[in-house]
């Protein structure tokens, strides 16, 4: 076996560790790529003739996501739908350059929109390779900041109204079926529970990346994850009772400035009464989800929620669930009621599930992965997140965030 082949992963048949993965459309194109990552001693790299949609196959095999992709769109007549389906599988972070046949300025500005770092004109020469990609690493030398995944923080109004039953679901389903790059992170050191719910261990993997926050590198970050699912990663930990200063407001939201270029969705899941660590992320968030049952406590807690969430400068998407985690008795409130005591109607409505609930509490996987009323509205709310579903009976839907391969959004768009 050949140093070339080595480099270029040819000795193996999927790119699974792939660091630098290039699929250009033609052979002398891959020979040209092959002879850059020889001559630059880019470890780590897979170089093939293909397509996007040969690409968007590949990544599905991966293991952990490649720092840099290089794809040709030469002789595509659907570019531009090819680059939207290579986004939705792309982890943000990656940094992406095409490579095409047409040159002209309105196709450079369309793709660096798009979220592309660079674009590269046929024939291609190792010039401009070299000018473009850097020799050591495979990455290019970002045209424009590369856009981030998003964090969805999820805050219940009390104890028992289904949060982790949420960021556990929507967390399932978004890495499953829909194919995102999703990380849940339980920041209830004193009795979370999504490592139960996610039948995942916990590894006290968040307190090690807290302690050791300013010497963050993606390879740590990865290891300190529990695999709950293909795609779904777990972050925790399990402190004592009576131990303090566990969760520092600073180190997680430097925590999660790494995490947004490494997944798609973070999931929050916020305690109940989360002081301080519960204001910063709020106001960190891209996206936040008040979980409420319909109780007079629940109310005058949701309210509050609300009016936190809402404190910051910039308006951010607030989804409101409204969860029956109990059969209804005659105590409850009346939706509307409950609606128009916290000022705004509810994005879902949760409906009672005893059974199917308890499964998934307790058994796994996730309810949303069974039949029942209530995992079909959970994954009606997992669609809302990914932009799959339209309004329906005037509820306040989210658009979808994810555009191009880079190509996660910038924060907020």
């Amino acid at each position: 076996m050949s140093i070339l082949d080595r480099l270029t992963g040819q000795d193996r048949p999927s790119p699974a560790n792939a660091e630098f993965i290039a699929v250009l459309a033609d052979e002398a194109s891959a020979a040209l790529l092959r002879q850059f990552v020889l001559e630059g001693m880019v470890s780590h790299a897979h170089v093939l003739v293909g397509g996007v949609r040969d690409l968007i196959g590949l990544l599905g095999q991966v293991e952990r996501p490649p720092r840099q992709l290089v794809v040709d769109v030469s002789g595509s007549t659907m570019s531009n739908t090819e680059l939207a389906e290579l986004a939705a599988v792309c982890p943000p972070g990656v940094a992406v350059v095409v490579v095409g046949e047409r040159n002209d300025v309105g196709t450079y500005r369309e793709l660096l929109r798009m979220g592309v770092d660079d674009y590269l004109v046929k024939p291609l020469t190792m010039d401009l390779l070299r000018r473009v990609l850097n020799r050591r690493t495979g990455r290019s030398v970002p045209a424009q900041q590369i856009r981030t995944g998003k964090v969805v923080a999820c805050v219940g109004s009390r104890g028992g109204v289904g949060t982790s039953t949420l960021v556990a679901n929507l967390g399932w389903q978004l890495a499953g079926p829909l194919e995102r790059r999703v990380a849940a992170i339980d920041l209830d050191p004193f009795g979370g529970a999504l490592d139960l719910m996610l039948s995942a261990p916990n590894n006290h993997g968040l307190a090690d990346l807290l302690a050791n926050v300013n010497q963050l590198d993606p390879n740590f970050v990865e290891r300190s994850f529990a695999q709950a699912a293909p795609r779904l990663f777990l972050l925790a930990a399990r402190a004592e009772l009576d131990q303090s200063g566990v969760l520092p407001p600073r180190a997680v939201l430097t925590l999660l400035a790494e995490l947004r270029k490494l997944f798609h969705y973070v999931f929050l899941d916020l305690p109940a009464r989360g002081g301080e660590l519960t204001a910063a992320l709020l106001a960190d968030a891209d996206t936040v989800a008040v979980v409420s049952e319909p109780s007079v406590v629940a109310t005058r807690e949701t309210l509050r929620l609300i009016q936190l969430a809402e404190t910051r400068d910039d308006r951010v998407p607030l989804m409101l669930l409204v969860n029956h985690p109990r059969q209804p008795g005659h105590a409850e409130l009346k939706l509307a009621d409950f609606e128009e005591a916290v000022g705004r109607r509810a994005s879902h409505v949760l409906p009672f599930d005893r059974d199917a609930a308890g499964l998934g509490e307790n058994l796994g996987p996730p309810l949303i992965s069974r039949r029942g009323p209530l995992a079909l509205a959970l994954r009606r709310v997992a669609d809302d997140l990914a932009g799959r579903r339209s309004a329906e009976g005037g509820r306040r839907l989210l658009p979808d965030w994810l555009p191009l391969p880079g190509l996660a959004p910038a924060r907020g768009g």
